[in-house]
């Protein structure tokens, strides 16, 4: 029985779709159940409808970080769709059921072509420890991620170095893989009182420092490689709660980020819960950050939303944020500030039955975290996107960057978005349930992937409109991020785990070279 090998879009290619009521299931399960781990983390496991039903229940008063406080309210959507997902979980993954394992064709040809280099990363609590449960023993299944998530984002400074981000150990904030050395040196942000600051996030600026969300104060922190300081950039007072999250840099240094929309309690007598709407007054949206004076400029969204997530710039300056649970992306447009919206939902183009109970609850709730998405089965999910262009335009021959682009994690696609007409174009990825969560674009104008489900590291060539996949050494990668080293050729990318405590680098070989070696 190999079915612990599994990566997570092999136990959904896995999972059964024979009848409307399955493929629902199915794509429920996708939409709620696959943001804070990868599939294998709940099917490589069996339980009957109890425990079954337990587990959902936690489910619905968990974030991608652990449990909420006491006093939080259930997720409506998990808590609406409760009795579908305990009978379709218990049909497929119950004490009695068969599963036929499905894995995915091998890689042939280009996507054999690389040499990962994978780097240990210890706790940032634990310096020198050894993680055992990292992914590299397939046989051992999905690690867990309380133990073996470190790393969630990532940055390649102007020397080559990866930077790291960690959100989730004390002590530690940032850390740096020297790719020379193979050294890691972790760093820890007390710009708030002696509180080691948690950071989510990381981007380079164009002097090559370091731009981090300050997870304590919700402002943003500067960090100087060269000096190894951090320099506090505190929001003024009256500012909008949730600043920050993701790092948008434009062309002229300045710093972007997004905005949370406010939220109010309500009640619904029906489902028998309290649960949050977004508040009208203070509907979320951008700030920007000008480094040189410390101003905050914020830019409202047109319509309000708790799940303002990611945030990004074009190379045109215009920025964008994501209402990743509605289906909406907001733009703020560089020269005039005047702030736009596209609509990218499509409820009446899925593929799947929907029922009343769909209706009933997009009519009451919006969907209640920004990080931990969850909603109807048409919900597409625009999840990150290109942060910055500038590195890219730096080193690229053909510097016309006319392009934005961004992840739609529900439904295993990226989109791409003229940055003049604001036409959408969708690209779906090889592999349905992929869960593509953060990409960026070379100076060649390749789109890079990171996907959450596939342990895979994803090419697409715009201009051929083809995918390249290539495999990772590691089961349950849980890869959120991902950036590209410009200084070389061809561009080296760069790969954080979250899910198995390493940082990975991705050369690419010659056809020739590497046909050479294969002899």
């Amino acid at each position: 029985d190999f079915s612990l090998q599994l990566s997570g879009v092999e136990w959904m290619a896995s999972m059964p779709e024979s009848t409307p009521q399955d493929r629902r299931a199915k794509r429920l399960l996708a939409v709620n159940c696959n943001q804070c781990h990868t599939m294998g983390t709940e099917l490589q496991n069996r339980f009957d409808a109890h425990g079954w039903g337990l587990i959902v229940k936690m489910m619905t008063t968990l974030s991608p970080n652990g449990p909420l406080p006491l006093e939080a309210f259930p997720d409506p959507y998990i808590h609406g769709y409760t009795d579908e997902l305990v009978s379709y979980l218990t049909k497929a993954r119950g004490p009695n059921s068969v599963l036929t394992p499905k894995p995915l064709p091998r890689v042939t040809g280009e996507g054999t072509r690389i040499v990962v280099t994978e780097y240990d990363l210890a706790p940032g609590h634990l310096p020198g420890t050894v993680v055992v449960e990292n992914g590299s023993d397939w046989s051992l299944g999905t690690p867990s991620h309380y133990e073996s998530r470190a790393a969630h984002d990532l940055a390649v400074d102007l020397q080559g170095n990866a930077w790291f981000t960690d959100n989730v150990t004390p002590k530690r904030s940032i850390g740096k893989v020297d790719p020379k050395s193979g050294r890691v040196t972790d760093y820890t942000d007390l710009s708030q009182k002696g509180t080691p600051v948690p950071v989510h996030d990381v981007n380079v600026d164009q002097e090559g420092n370091l731009w981090i969300p300050n997870g304590v104060d919700g402002s943003w922190d500067r960090f100087d490689p060269k000096t190894e300081k951090f320099q506090h950039f505190p929001t003024p007072a009256g500012a909008p709660r949730g600043i920050g999250g993701l790092v948008g840099i434009d062309s002229k240094g300045n710093i972007w980020g997004r905005v949370g929309g406010a939220r109010v309690k309500a009640t619904d007598a029906k489902f028998g819960i309290d649960y949050w709407v977004s508040d009208p007054n203070q509907p979320g949206g951008a700030s920007k950050l000008n480094p040189k004076t410390g101003e905050y400029t914020y830019y409202k969204a047109r319509r309000g939303a708790m799940s303002v997530y990611s945030i990004g710039v074009d190379a045109e300056d215009n920025a964008y944020f994501t209402q990743v649970n509605l289906d909406r992306i907001g733009v703020v447009n560089g020269r005039t500030g005047e702030v736009s919206e596209i609509d990218i939902s499509a409820p009446d183009k899925d593929d799947v039955l929907h029922t009343e109970l769909d209706k009933e609850l997009v009519s009451k709730f919006e969907p209640l975290f920004a990080g931990a998405a969850s909603g109807p089965p048409w919900q597409k999910g625009p999840r990150r996107q290109v942060q910055s262009y500038w590195q890219a335009v730096k080193y690229a021959k053909d510097k016309k960057f006319d392009s934005h682009w961004f992840t739609l994690s529900k439904t295993s696609a990226i989109a791409k978005v003229d940055i003049r007409t604001k036409k959408v174009t969708e690209y779906p990825l090889p592999h349905p349930y992929s869960f593509p969560y953060q990409l960026t674009v070379d100076k060649d104008h390749m789109v890079w992937v990171a996907t959450l489900n596939t342990d895979r590291l994803h090419k697409f060539n715009p201009y051929t409109e083809k995918w390249t996949e290539y495999p990772l050494p590691t089961l349950g990668t849980d890869s959120r991020a991902i950036d590209i080293d410009n200084t070389t050729t061809p561009p080296t990318v760069w790969m954080p785990y979250w899910g198995a405590s390493k940082v990975a680098r991705i050369q690419f070989r010659p056809a020739a070279a590497a046909d050479r070696a294969s002899r």
